[in-house]
């Protein structure tokens, strides 16, 4: 097992700063600036003929990345810049009818909400789903909105206001039975929770790569299961999605049957570098080994707040290993709180009148002790 402590030292986090926001934007070890330094400086000098950081290899790792991670195949892995734009590509190249039904999470991320939104246009229903206090309450919630209509739905692994981990195997099961698309919201989950693609029958999967995976604004990734890819009306092509796309003409309609065909045309490749060398960081230290930590930390910023008289969600909460610790202090204008901590340093979020924190690697127990000492003289 890694030396956690020492791992932080990884980190050039300011002093100053308790970084807990790692599930909206985290803070990336030092390795990353160093690589993209590096290559920005073989970039100045050879532009595209550079050799530090080859763009097609360094897609093939990031590829294999994910494949170590989420299983699949590379060929299923798009890279793409947001949770969003994955979104609205597979929602637009679902094939829908006038009378359709998508199903949808209650209060869920708007990165998952807008792109189906635009089907309505189309004369497609768009039913959101509550989610209760526990999977049994949200499998029940699904299970009645599952009429014949319904041609899929979308979820986040890990609900962004509560923590909640959904139960993705049984959703998926469940979904499977009716004949519905089981598409993944994979931004709270990558790199926080185990997701197995093929294990979970996900058929499609957009996800960002600045929170759990530590990598920079403007990076993400689309997994589509390539049964499903066959499936699918795609509506959108760039000089990137055709076969052989280095030769530019004659103009063809020879489309790549691959996930890369939603890469459309010239990429943020300094954006794959960061990303590439976040991802090598985390599997050197084990990404199992960095969930495992990430639970470890959140159950003791979970007691450490308890002591302070916080209320969780995760009290009520029927849920798995959540990394997300979300509460408030009873008759405490929590807003209020959330400005004298963001004063002293403690990077968290305000969300739907509580606290959410999140943990990672840039954090310890001693950060979080800071955080109580904070807390306990406001």
């Amino acid at each position: 097992m890694a030396d956690f402590k020492k791992l932080r030292t990884e980190f050039a986090l300011d002093e100053n700063l308790i970084w807990l926001n790692n599930c909206g934007i985290s803070l990336p070890p030092k390795v990353a600036a160093e690589v993209t330094k590096e290559y920005l400086d073989a970039y100045a000098t050879h532009g595209v003929k550079q050799t530090f950081r080859p763009h097609g290899k360094t897609l093939q790792n990031i590829q294999n990345y994910f494949v170590k991670l989420f299983g699949g195949n590379p060929t299923e892995y798009a890279l793409l810049n947001n949770t969003a734009e994955g979104m609205t590509f597979i929602a637009q190249s679902l094939r829908v009818k006038p009378g359709d039904k998508i199903l949808l999470v209650n209060r869920e991320y708007p990165s998952n909400v807008y792109p189906f939104l635009q089907l309505k246009h189309k004369g497609i229903q768009v039913e959101f789903i509550e989610t209760g206090n526990s999977n049994k309450t949200f499998l029940e919630n699904i299970e009645k909105s599952l009429t014949p209509n319904v041609k899929a739905m979308s979820l986040s692994a890990v609900d962004w206001l509560t923590g909640l981990v959904f139960n993705l195997k049984e959703i998926s099961a469940l979904l499977k039975k009716h004949g519905a698309a089981f598409i993944l919201d994979a931004a709270q989950g990558a790199g926080h929770v185990p997701i197995r693609v093929k294990d979970l029958g996900v058929d499609a999967m957009a996800f960002s790569g600045w929170k759990w995976l530590l990598g920079p604004l403007g990076s993400g990734a689309l997994y589509v299961d390539t049964n499903f890819l066959k499936e699918l009306d795609i509506q959108v092509a760039g000089t990137s999605s055709v076969k052989n796309d280095e030769v530019y003409l004659p103009h063809r309609e020879e489309y790549k049957e691959t996930a890369e065909r939603f890469m459309l045309s010239t990429a943020p490749y300094l954006n794959w570098v960061f990303l590439e060398s976040t991802l090598s960081f985390l599997d050197a230290v084990g990404f199992e080994n960095v969930q495992k930590r990430l639970f470890s930390l959140a159950e003791y910023l979970r007691a450490r707040l308890h002591e302070r008289g916080f209320t969780l969600f995760s009290d009520s909460l029927s849920a798995g290993k959540s990394a997300i610790v979300v509460g408030k202090r009873d008759g405490e204008d929590t807003a209020s709180l959330h400005a004298k901590l963001t004063q002293k340093g403690v990077v968290c979020a305000l969300r739907e009148g509580s606290l959410r924190f999140a943990p990672h690697l840039n954090t310890t127990e001693d950060d979080i002790d800071k955080l109580v000492k904070i807390i306990s003289t406001l």
